[in-house]
């Protein structure tokens, strides 16, 4: 935002250089980026957050500034004259959400012409070109309090003004001559015969006040922030005074400004003030009381305030002070202050007024028990031994395409309500769309060895409410790495987390083949499979995608502690099996066997596959070596020979598996 500091001395007197001005804003909070020296004015640029719509003006810059000196703001309010009313048009609105408050002022028999000098100035130097003298008084008096006007010619209004929402397909030429096609996220001021105006964003061109023009019907208004926002970006247009309706304007000021603009045309323009009418009501702020202890106050900043600066500092800032104790202050916060709500609030009222730089540099207490997050440390955990593994972390986007994921089968997404890009309207209920991304990505750009994780959060509804839950994703897209490879992956994830209660079922999955279904603790904690063919082509992936996906509260939970026992000092042996086994059947069944012979079992694993002519159809052949080791003595190969027989004999008895 821009303003004059010729047009804040109208309201409060300063002789500070503008130098120190800046610099008392910007330690008061409002960001001073720039200002410059313009004739016998200086014009400052602003940054406003979005919470303090008040000091979008004249006044409310003038406010702070009297309270940083110690001043009171006495402000002049112009005399609300609403006689004799309007009795010819009718001023009707659609819906009181839309537009809750609409007043006109009749000014009749005007002279319009260019603006005198101290008017013209005012206007340009906050950034508004000046158009003629009428309109730049209600632009002054915009600037001044903050809430947008328009000056209608009354003469081109036909019948009786609306407030309602534009018809689909409707047409309107705004004062910058340009046309746009409306829809019904439009807000438009409209006659019995045409739009006339786009609702707190622009004037149209066939009401627009000139040189011709002698009655003037001057508007004022609250519109919903929701709808300027929603007509302003569907109109694709920027103004003024839509800057200031989207941050809300302050209604109590509504009449002030209408009635100081209808007194300015008629002291600038000539003629004279006929009628005025209004529709809707006027919103009425609720009285926000706090109570502040000063105790708390000290304690909280680290300061000895005393009760006369605080209680200074307050009712400059506009606040009303009761003293009900000793050291507590009842406050009623001033109405033009929405972003007040509780003591912490005030709080940094005072420490900014103070001054920020009074309040002494300390170190802070520092408890002597840490407490951590044990969430955090997981995660944190996880992702060292992940990048240990040679997988690289990848971050994605939390907002994806609804579409998208409905195509991966993802259903009942929480959609946001005002996404400014369609492809990004929807939380993520799952990493995968963003790993196959990553992917595809870098697939498109020639690399290879794609080796991916991610950690992050998914967002889905619960009852009555939404849950956002932490999830682990694993992408292997490289030659030579398919479904056994992940699993090898996760299996490793599950020995460093000393997770032995888990298993692998086949799992139908939409948008993979060859799916697993992972538990833990008989808990569905996961999945993994290829990436199905439909979706690579959809995606343009040119090689295959293997994919896994877990909730990290279940792993979290099934962690268990690590033990560490001695490695025996005794030599391990080893036997080894030949199996022929139906593809039906699965590997599992054969660990099963093998871990029934706990004693004297340290470790087994496929050593070689084979597929031959003589291998009946249906079966995979493969020798399987286990190894036993005792902690307290060399075995004897009478002992082996036994435990390994038992198992070969067990093995032999069961479907599908036969011994070669």
């Amino acid at each position: 935002m821009r303003f004059s500091l010729n047009f804040v001395k109208e309201l409060i007197k300063i002789d500070l250089p503008a130098e120190k001005v800046a610099q008392l804003l910007t330690m008061a909070g409002i960001e001073v980026e720039h200002f410059e020296r313009q004739g016998e004015d200086y014009v400052f640029d602003i940054e406003i957050t979005s919470n303090r719509y008040d000091w979008l003006s004249i006044v409310g810059i003038a406010r702070e500034i009297a309270a940083c000196l110690g001043k009171k703001l006495d402000i002049k309010y112009p005399k609300v004259i609403k006689s004799p009313l309007i009795k010819d048009k009718l001023i009707k609105i659609e819906n009181s959400t839309d537009c809750p408050f609409y007043i006109a002022r009749r000014i009749r028999g005007v002279t319009i012409s260019a603006s005198p000098g101290q008017l013209k100035e005012r206007v340009i130097n906050c950034r508004i070109n000046s158009i003629n003298n009428a309109v730049d008084i209600t632009n002054y008096c915009m600037l001044k309090w903050g809430n947008p006007l328009h000056a209608f010619d009354e003469d081109k209004i036909e019948g009786n003004i609306y407030i309602r929402r534009a018809k689909e397909g409707e047409k309107f030429i705004g004062i910058d001559e340009k046309e746009r096609i409306l829809n019904r996220e439009n807000l438009v001021i409209a006659d019995d015969s045409k739009v006339i105006a786009l609702a707190g964003v622009m004037g149209a061109k066939n009401t627009e006040v000139t040189e011709k023009t002698k009655n003037v019907l001057l508007e004022a208004a609250i519109f919903s922030p929701l709808w300027i926002r929603h007509s302003r970006r569907a109109a694709g247009i920027d103004t003024d005074s839509s800057y200031r309706f989207e941050r809300q304007v302050f209604a109590d000021y509504l009449e002030h400004a209408s009635a100081e603009a209808a007194g300015l045309i008629v002291d600038i323009c000539g003629g004279k003030i006929a009628a005025y009418g209004q529709a809707g009501r006027r919103p009425q702020s609720k009285d926000k009381k706090v109570l502040l202890e000063l105790d708390k106050l000290n304690e909280y900043l680290g300061v000895q305030y005393p009760k006369s600066k605080v209680k200074s500092i307050l009712v400059n800032l506009g606040f009303k002070v009761k003293e009900p104790g000793k050291n507590k202050l009842a406050l009623l916060a001033p109405k033009h202050r929405s972003d007040i709500t509780e003591d912490v609030d005030v709080y940094e009222e005072i420490s900014r007024i103070y001054g920020y730089d009074k309040i002494k540099q300390q170190i802070p207490a520092i408890a002597h028990e840490v407490v951590k997050n044990e969430i955090y440390e997981f995660k944190k955990e996880l992702r060292q031994f992940l990048c240990a593994l040679e997988l690289n972390e990848i971050i994605t986007y939390s907002i994806e395409s609804d579409e998208e994921l409905n195509k991966l089968g993802y259903g009942n997404l929480i959609k946001l309500v005002n996404p400014l890009r369609a492809q990004e309207n929807s939380l993520r209920p799952g990493l995968s769309l963003g790993m196959i991304k990553a992917i595809s990505y870098n697939l498109n750009r020639n690399r290879s060895n794609l080796r991916f994780f991610e950690i992050a959060n998914v967002y889905s509804r619960g009852q009555g409410s939404f849950c956002e839950l932490p999830r682990l994703s694993i992408g292997i897209c490289e030659e030579g790495k398919d479904l056994f490879y992940l699993k090898g992956i996760i299996e490793e994830v599950f020995k460093f987390l000393n997770i032995n209660d888990f298993e692998f079922k086949e799992k139908s999955l939409f948008f993979c083949v060859n799916a697993l279904e992972v538990f833990v603790n008989k808990k569905s904690a996961g999945f993994l499979g290829k990436l199905d063919e439909k979706f690579e082509s959809e995606l343009e992936l040119k090689k295959d995608l293997y994919l896994s996906e877990f909730d990290i509260t279940i792993l979290q939970a099934a962690r268990k502690l690590k033990c560490y026992s001695a490695m025996s000092p005794y030599p391990a042996v080893f036997r080894d099996i030949s199996i022929a086994m139906r593809a039906s059947k699965h590997f599992s069944d054969v660990e099963k066997t093998i871990k029934e012979k706990k004693e004297y079992i340290s470790d087994y694993r496929i050593i070689d596959t084979y597929k031959g002519k003589d291998l009946e159809q249906g079966f995979c052949a493969f020798s399987l070596r286990i190894f036993y080791q005792s902690n307290q003595r060399t075995l004897t190969s009478q002992e082996v020979d036994e435990i390994h027989n038992a198992i070969r004999t067990n093995l032999s008895v069961q479907e599908g598996i036969k011994l070669r």
